[in-house]
């Protein structure tokens, strides 16, 4: 769902996630992920008997499943990013919250975000918030660093570094009523994001009583719940997408490709299950307007990197424009092939890429849709970082502020490429650029 980034037909999902006894579950983990109880992981064995009720939803419907480009590929994921989804109850007592409690997971981000049933965010806490860093965003969190925080449920609450706030009166519209709370991973080393090393979430009433979420399923609600998630993102995926990753859904609406092709900043904050600490450019392609669409720009310091890092993650995607809304492939910064001028390549078509195209570029495959949607995208950029998307004055437009770090692109004829590369990646797109021309596809297929 990964933005929820979904990849596989959810039926198939379904399937996968009803394996988990009890959704809470002691047998199969997803997507591969090493098998674990949930009294290894995610609490103990106690609580609430079963039922319909909100305990038992509560109680019975921890880590429902794991979600990653290659379990469900929906509204452009990142196939970097890994995300495990929990069910939350609509409403509790007052005065009772939900505790999350776990290790920093060796990984370059994490985070938590609370939605409502029908995927709009309403608070979120990462990782750099959680252990007091906010105003460093782009460096990366050390591993192995323990952290708890509070779910509340208030009208009036803001969220803070170890505090999320769920708002009572966002009202489910599917039965059982719930929310949801994305455990989001970007970069996870072996292990990091299995189902035996997950966050513990804890329900913790007024009176200090203390349940594990992971305990008494009710498989009834929870497999109901599941099927809710089918029918909200196979019905409604062309309307306001989802964010994880990234985007949203149908970001190109019914708009056509044209060329010259240009990126623009995608800013809305409405889209179903956006990750909010991301910020997205985009644009429409089609196959037909050139044989290689070139993606280029200088490459941002990344966390990790041996520099003091300009954003904390950065990627290149390659995903169809059309349900489901998929991702191709992504290329990851700590991938990018940057030339000594600093700046990544990448070379996207339907074809296989031109001979020797790797001494200067990467590839990224256009997929089997015609209609394509390059993503570029910034994950926590540093405030000092002024060329950044999240600078990017909307007045002045992406390609003044950003300068350098914009992601231009250009369609160009296979000939024309292997004609100049030679002469190095910079020539190969100055010519290509000065030499595609203008067209323009429209699409109906939205």
């Amino acid at each position: 769902m990964k933005k929820l980034g979904m990849a596989l037909p959810m039926a198939a999902l379904l399937g996968v996630a009803a394996s988990l006894a009890g959704c809470g579950g002691t047998s199969t983990p997803m997507d591969g992920a090493s098998s674990g109880s949930s009294s290894g992981g995610n609490g103990g064995s106690s609580g609430s008997s079963g039922g319909t009720g909100t305990a038992a939803l509560v109680y019975g419907c921890n880590w429902l499943f794991e979600s990653d480009a290659q379990t469900a590929n929906v509204f452009y994921p990142d196939t970097s990013a890994v995300y495990w989804v929990a069910a939350l109850p609509d409403s509790i007592p007052s005065g009772d919250q939900i505790e999350i409690a776990g290790t920093s997971p060796t990984a370059r981000y994490f985070s938590f975000e609370v939605y409502t049933e029908n995927g709009k965010a309403e608070s979120g806490a990462n990782d750099a918030a959680i252990f007091g860093s906010a105003a460093t965003p782009a460096q990366a969190v050390a591993a192995g660093q323990g952290y708890k925080l509070s779910v509340i449920y208030s009208l009036t609450a803001a969220s803070s570094g170890t505090t999320l706030v769920a708002n009572p009166a966002n009202v489910s519209l599917r039965a059982p009523a719930h929310k949801f709370i994305l455990y989001r991973l970007y970069l996870p080393t072996s292990g990091a994001a299995d189902f035996g090393n997950l966050p513990v979430l804890t329900y913790v009433a007024q009176d200090g009583t203390r349940t594990p979420l992971s305990a008494t399923p009710d498989q009834a609600s929870c497999n109901t719940i599941l099927n809710n998630i089918d029918k909200l993102l196979s019905a409604d995926g062309s309307s306001s997408g989802s964010g994880s990753s990234s985007g949203s859904g149908g970001l190109a609406l019914a708009e056509p490709a044209i060329k010259p092709p240009s990126m623009s900043i995608y800013r809305s904050t409405v889209g179903r299950f956006q990750n909010l600490d991301v910020r997205y450019m985009r644009e429409k392609t089609n196959a037909t307007l050139g044989d290689l669409l070139l993606v280029r720009g200088k490459a941002p310091a990344f966390a990790g990197s041996g520099q003091t890092p300009q954003v904390r993650y950065w990627s290149v995607c390659s995903d169809g424009a059309h349900k489901p809304y998929p991702a191709v492939e992504c290329l990851v910064d700590q991938d990018a092939h940057v030339g000594a001028d600093g700046y990544y390549n990448v070379v996207i078509s339907t074809d296989t890429p031109p001979a020797g195209y790797q001494s200067q570029f990467d590839y990224l495959p256009f997929g089997a849709d015609a209609f394509g949607q390059p993503i570029y995208r910034q994950l926590l950029a540093a405030p000092s970082f002024s060329q950044s998307i999240d600078n990017s004055s909307i007045l002045l437009g992406p390609k003044l502020t950003m300068g350098d770090y914009y992601p231009d692109t250009a369609y160009c004829s296979s000939s024309v490429f292997s004609s100049n590369l030679s002469a190095g990646a910079a020539a190969v797109f100055a010519a290509c650029k000065s030499s595609q021309g203008v067209g323009i596809v429209p699409d109906l297929g939205n």
